[in-house]
């Protein structure tokens, strides 16, 4: 209920579609669309599939395509508007698309945040359940002493390929007898920090961890719900952390950057307790998520965009870094005035900066968080 012009972000998958969908239905007039996409990343673009749903709902239809320029053009009023480094590159087209409702008047949207959550969308969901019910489970089983004798042989061996990345930290976690799954919204890894933090800082932190916090949400879970399965512990800890912390203040802070409200019709209460109570076999079904809900709007939504591969809402940072994003990374990163406090490894990073740009590896997203710590740093900390 709304006493003001109020729409929908419409990226062109299941959870805006459904929102269109649903919408319309109950509506006398056409809802108001809203999409961003790409000028210079056409394979991050969902333009066509938003635009068959805002064809077949019959919407009031509003687009907007950006580029590096529009990236480059908002970039210091982003670090204003985020005030704190989130370092969520999808904030962004957020801001543009945000702006472009507001623009057309109108002033509440619906986006779909949540679904993933509840009712387990996202591949990385389902890639960790499946290496703890394949794998995790049973090697659990094995004394520690062995799994960390295991871990101390296989992970040199893994780090001098320099690749496999993730494979490394779970035989470190593996090892050390710590949980499989930390979250959703990590950059660096706990074997990947000591590489990017400066001595200085690695001596400061003596030992500590990202764990400290997991383990906080883990244990009250256990504590609360010890027959919780491993889908609903992972769910419980991204409701409790990324979601809150990212994804929810990612998309209040940007659009009201803009004088717009962001409504979430998933993480309606009732809707959550219900998807909470949902069997693990209700929502992941071989390597796909969202089985229930899928099911559920097969009569609403086209069947192909209902099962399609998720392509998830993203912005281009590895193309902003390869090609136009050189001088500000320089100047506000490698010579940015954070560096006077030792926090980072400044020649780790440089070199990093050098394999992005040669292309023989992809670091845009922590290229893109160490470029918003630094800007975060010389906007509120040290200005001039």
């Amino acid at each position: 209920m709304s006493d003001v012009p109020f729409g929908v972000f419409l990226s062109g998958g299941v959870d805006s579609s459904a929102n269109v969908a649903l919408m319309s239905e109950q509506m006398s007039r056409p809802v108001e669309t809203f999409t961003v996409g790409f000028s210079d990343a056409e394979y991050l673009n969902e333009l066509k599939s938003a635009r068959r749903i805002a064809s077949q709902f019959e919407t009031n239809h509003h687009e907007v395509i950006i580029s590096e320029k529009e990236m480059k053009e908002f970039l210091p009023d982003l670090i204003f508007h985020q005030d704190e480094p989130i370092a969520d590159p999808v904030c962004v087209p957020l801001f543009y698309v945000s702006k472009l409702a507001r623009d057309s008047g109108t002033i509440v949207v619906q986006v779909g945040e949540g679904s993933d959550e509840i009712f387990s969308g996202y591949d990385n969901y389902v890639r960790h359940l499946n290496i703890y019910e394949r794998f995790w489970r049973h090697a659990e089983s094995v004394p520690l002493p062995l799994r960390r004798a295991i871990s101390n042989v296989s992970r040199p061996a893994l780090e001098a390929t320099g690749r496999k990345r993730v494979a490394i930290e779970l035989i470190r976690r593996l090892g050390a007898g710590e949980p499989l799954f930390w979250g959703g919204a990590i950059v660096y890894d706990e074997t990947f920090k000591p590489r990017v933090l400066s001595q200085s800082i690695l001596d400061r932190m003596n030992g500590h961890s990202s764990l400290q916090v997991v383990e906080t949400y883990l244990k009250h879970i256990e504590h609360e719900r010890p027959e919780a399965d491993f889908l609903s512990r992972m769910t419980y800890l991204e409701l409790k952390l990324r979601l809150p912390e990212l994804l929810l203040m990612r998309v209040d802070k940007i659009t009201m950057a803009t004088s717009v409200e962001a409504r979430v019709p998933f993480l309606d209460h009732h809707l959550v307790e219900y998807a909470m109570a949902l069997p693990r076999s209700l929502k992941v079904q071989g390597t796909t998520g969202k089985h229930i809900l899928k099911r559920a709007l097969e009569d609403v939504l086209p069947h192909d965009l209902l099962y399609e591969k998720k392509r998830g809402f993203g912005a281009p940072v590895r193309e902003w870094f390869r090609e136009g994003l050189g001088g500000w990374f320089d100047e506000h990163l490698l010579n940015s005035r954070m560096r006077s406090r030792d926090f980072l490894n400044y020649e780790f990073i440089a070199r990093m900066l050098a394999e992005h740009r040669n292309k023989s590896k992809d670091w845009g997203f922590h290229l893109w968080a160490l470029l918003n710590v630094s800007l975060w740093y010389e906007r509120w900390i040290d200005s001039k």
